[in-house]
């Protein structure tokens, strides 16, 4: 912890705490006393509680939004491939959320709840203003339609987390795959996007679900 600078000593003692404890048992207290630091000090970089447990959810779990925000940035880039990086991006997300999910500690699968909650929330406020960005810009060229490209991207979003968590409404890669090819429609159909654009999103989404569902089973079989 010496390294590294305060901000993440506050989330290094934050996480270690989530894994040994109830979030609810957490406070802010407690987490800079973990960290070695002035309770004070920590209001300099977090509002709240809650936002150090979304700032540790977003390092956790968002390497791949980081990645996805740079790309897209980029003029080179055109607009349906930017909207299947972004939609990538939050199947690779949810993926890894799954994988570290299925390896966590007790403690961290019983609260599952809240982070699931609180992973859905970082991703559709980081992603909004970026999906809705890139509608306009099809709407710029005309190559899409869109009257409400904030409000369509919050939608977007919602959609794809909650499919995607799978634990609202639990079912199989089968169904995913058809909510999925569904809403793919939808968005082609309402958007004027051309046919068959967003196949991607339910080939993959389905097949990365299918292939996380093993994974734990896998895992368990090759330590046996």
């Amino acid at each position: 912890m010496k390294n590294q600078n305060k901000r993440e000593r506050i989330l290094d003692a934050a996480q270690e705490l989530m894994e040994t404890s109830s979030i609810r048992s957490v406070s802010v207290q407690k987490i800079a006393q973990n960290a070695g630091i002035g309770k004070g000090s920590i209001y300099y970089y977090f509002s709240s509680k809650n936002e150090i447990i979304e700032a540790v959810i977003e390092r956790s779990y968002f390497r791949v939004l980081d990645e996805a925000q740079t790309l897209v940035a980029s003029q080179a880039i055109g607009v349906f491939e930017k909207m299947k990086i972004i939609y990538q991006a939050c199947l690779d997300s949810s993926i890894e959320f799954k994988r570290q999910e299925a390896i966590s500690s007790f403690n961290v699968q019983q609260q599952s709840a809240l982070i699931h909650q609180t992973f859905a929330q970082v991703i559709i406020s980081r992603m909004q203003p970026i999906l809705a960005d890139i509608f306009r810009q099809g709407m710029n060229e005309g190559i899409l339609c869109c009257d409400y490209p904030e409000e369509t991207a919050r939608i977007v979003l919602m959609v794809l987390t909650v499919t995607l968590d799978n634990s609202l409404a639990p079912t199989d890669a089968g169904q995913i795959r058809r909510v999925l090819s569904a809403f793919a429609q939808m968005q082609e159909k309402t958007m004027e996007i051309p046919k068959n654009t967003l196949d991607f999103l339910a080939v993959n989404g389905a097949e990365k679900s299918s292939l996380e569902k093993e994974r734990p089973d896998k895992e368990q079989e090759e330590k046996g």
